[in-house]
């Protein structure tokens, strides 16, 4: 049960480090650090 939480562990944090990574990337390309990966962007009239 030990090894299963550490290996849940490892893999949330290599995601958390690549979700940053990807971050650090549109910030230096001059985008929004929120984007949907989506060229069409959604109206947000409700």
């Amino acid at each position: 049960m030990a090894t299963l939480k550490k290996s849940l562990v490892i893999v949330l944090s290599i995601a958390l480090f690549l979700l940053a990574l990807m971050m650090v990337k549109n910030v230096y390309a001059g985008k929004p650090i929120i984007s949907l990966n989506s060229p069409v962007s959604f109206p947000v009239d409700i």
